[in-house]
């Protein structure tokens, strides 16, 4: 008779937190990368927000192959669900996968040496697709320390590897931003966090070695819900700098990007790409003008 497979059993040095919601076939891509870590100290926790059971046959196929933790939750919204599962976490470190992102087999590899080589209280990286070609995030070219400054081309939200008592010590994630908030701001909670964390003296590292992959939008299938993804997402853009004071002048240059693509766009034709760049310039000023202090 075959043995039955053994889990580590030492405490999880990171716990990976999945907040999912309409997904099914992408969460087994996810699981499937988790099985080929070349570290095992982790734990899956999966925050289940379905109306229906369609995980569990999933969750099956992978039982014994690592500890997972299946949460059921009513309550919707991205970021309610990853505070929900942090909550149970019990690794030192926490991490946040999409439900439709997966990782390299060296990943889990690389955050571990470099939590041992390299302290910090956050560590990020960047998001690839599938020919591993950067997406989402204009990225700084070198290693760097994350700062107020470089912090719109240091993050993306499901690379972001936060040591748990920092990210329970600031809070976690504000729940009124990012997908599923029923706010305006549909992004910029990764940052609002981070910002968070490091005005209560937190060091983070961007380190270009870390990555992880995740399907890259296509926007000209669906054109119109693209734009209004943009103009959701340019909103919390808009809300999360002003909410931290950043001056004018520096949110400045956020009007004029899409201002100038907007004037180029309309001159060479493209309709469709001037009015995405409209929709994120009125994205973010609306964000800014809109932000009230609680």
């Amino acid at each position: 008779m075959p043995e039955e497979p053994s889990l580590n059993t030492t405490p999880p040095l990171i716990s990976m937190i999945a907040s999912t919601l309409g997904r099914d076939v992408e969460m087994r891509l996810l699981l499937d990368s988790l099985c080929k870590q070349q570290d095992d100290r982790f734990e899956l926790i999966v925050v289940d927000q379905n109306p229906d059971d369609r995980l569990l046959p999933i969750l099956a196929d992978f039982e014994g192959r690592f500890p997972i933790r299946h949460i059921k939750s009513a309550e919707k919204g991205l970021d309610r669900g990853r505070n929900l599962g942090a909550r149970h976490a019990a690794g030192e470190w926490l991490l946040f996968p999409d439900d439709d992102s997966w990782y390299p087999p060296e990943f889990l590899k690389t955050l571990r040496h470099l939590i041992a080589t390299e302290p910090a209280d956050i560590y990020s990286g960047r998001s690839l697709n599938k020919d591993g070609k950067e997406i989402m995030v204009s990225f700084v070219p070198q290693d760097t320390d994350i700062s107020r400054q470089n912090i719109w081309h240091v993050l993306i939200e499901w690379v972001i590897v936060f040591r748990a008592e920092t990210y329970r010590k600031a809070g976690g994630f504000d729940d009124e931003l990012g997908a599923g908030s029923g706010t305006p701001w549909n992004s910029g909670e990764g940052q609002d966090l981070v910002l968070r964390c490091l005005s209560q003296g937190a060091k983070g590292l961007f380190r270009r070695a870390l990555y992880g992959y995740h399907p890259e939008e296509q926007p000209n299938a669906n054109p119109d819900a693209h734009i209004a993804k943009m103009y959701g997402y340019s909103r919390g853009k808009g809300f999360v700098m002003r909410r931290h004071r950043y001056s004018f002048l520096e949110f400045l240059p956020e009007l004029l990007r899409p201002a100038a693509g907007f004037v180029v766009y309309t001159i060479t034709r493209k309709p469709t790409l001037a009015r995405r760049s409209l929709a994120m310039l009125r994205g973010r000023l609306y964000g800014w003008r809109n932000f009230k202090a609680r």
